[in-house]
């Protein structure tokens, strides 16, 4: 429900038709969050929804802390590079961009202008920013992707891990995040006679090292050079070189809570902005500011256009 634009519930699907409508007319600048996932093989140990059930529930903590709405507008994701790993399900990147283009036009049209996409997969990446493109071009609605934060202790200690091992699916990195946001659909037993399962070149593995003076360089060669699918880089789906069992629940809480109370403090500051003139909707008397600067007192005394457009004062 909501009372004076205050939620009690935070998914779309939770609240009545008049408990959206209280939030949209009297929040003083609304704002929805769009979780992406992915349903994929997360090698042995972590369940299948694994990025999806993560990005729901931080999406969630995230817009209890804002006053915002939350939805997570499908399960499956952009995954074809796991298919040979049994459980994946896949969209093709035309199904998932049009699903993130088909919501927030939906959302656009009822008035919401501020959106923030979270993705928790990252073959999904490129089709978000490209969402974002095309959404804030054609819908006149403003859409943030925000990450971080990237300068604390603890970001810096997982970005030098990710470099030198590899913590990019199914490592310690996730499994910690994992054992924060659902520990219960954690099997850690399966990873009892855990080896390294990469199959990724030793030539390849050598740039694996942030401290070499050539890093920026190959790193990116690295990037390049490495099979386009899991199976081509792992034998039991883990991109990692680092063992999973090294993972901690109390990193997971310290991860998430930072994390959270960046994006946070990212939708608090960005809701003290006007919208800017680019995104504000042109009312039919031709001046897109006439309700903005004016009121009611636009000029028209009344009786124009302006006063039946359906955003009222954008």
């Amino acid at each position: 429900m909501s009372e004076n634009g205050v939620l009690s519930r935070f998914w779309l699907w939770e609240l009545t038709r008049p408990a959206f409508e209280d939030w949209l007319a009297n929040d003083p600048a609304p704002v929805v969050i769009i979780g992406i996932g992915a349903i994929e093989q997360h090698a042995v140990h972590l369940p299948l929804g694994c990025d999806s059930i993560g990005v729901a529930r931080f999406v969630h903590d995230v817009a209890e802390k804002t006053n915002s709405v939350c939805l997570h507008p499908t399960w499956a994701g952009y995954s074809p590079h796991h298919m040979e790993f049994s459980g994946t399900v896949t969209y093709s990147h035309e199904t998932l961009l049009n699903i993130l283009l088909d919501t927030i036009r939906s959302l656009a049209y009822h008035g919401v202008k501020r959106f923030v996409l979270i993705n928790y997969h990252g073959g999904n990446e490129n089709i978000m920013k490209l969402a974002a493109q095309i959404a804030k071009r054609e819908y006149h609605v403003m859409v943030a992707t925000p990450h971080g934060p990237d300068n604390t202790e603890l970001s810096k200690k997982i970005k030098e891990r990710m470099q030198r091992y590899l913590e990019v699916h199914s490592c310690a990195r996730e499994t910690s995040y994992a054992l924060h946001y659902f520990p219960e659909l954690v099997e850690m037993w399966r990873l009892e006679d855990w080896e390294n399962p990469t199959l990724i070149p030793d030539y390849l593995l050598e740039f694996l090292n942030p401290d070499r003076p050539d890093y920026e360089m190959v790193s990116q060669i690295f990037n390049a050079s490495i099979g386009p699918d899991t199976h081509d880089i792992t034998k039991t789906g883990q991109y990692s070189i680092n063992d999973p069992r090294t993972a901690t629940k109390e990193e997971g809480d310290a991860m998430a809570a930072e994390v959270t109370q960046f994006l946070v403090d990212f939708i608090n500051t960005w809701k003290k902005l006007p919208v800017p003139p680019a995104y504000r909707d042109e009312c039919e008397c031709g001046d897109p500011d006439c309700h903005e600067e004016h009121g009611d007192d636009c000029g028209c005394g009344g009786e124009g256009p302006c006063h039946d457009h359906k955003d009222g004062d954008a």
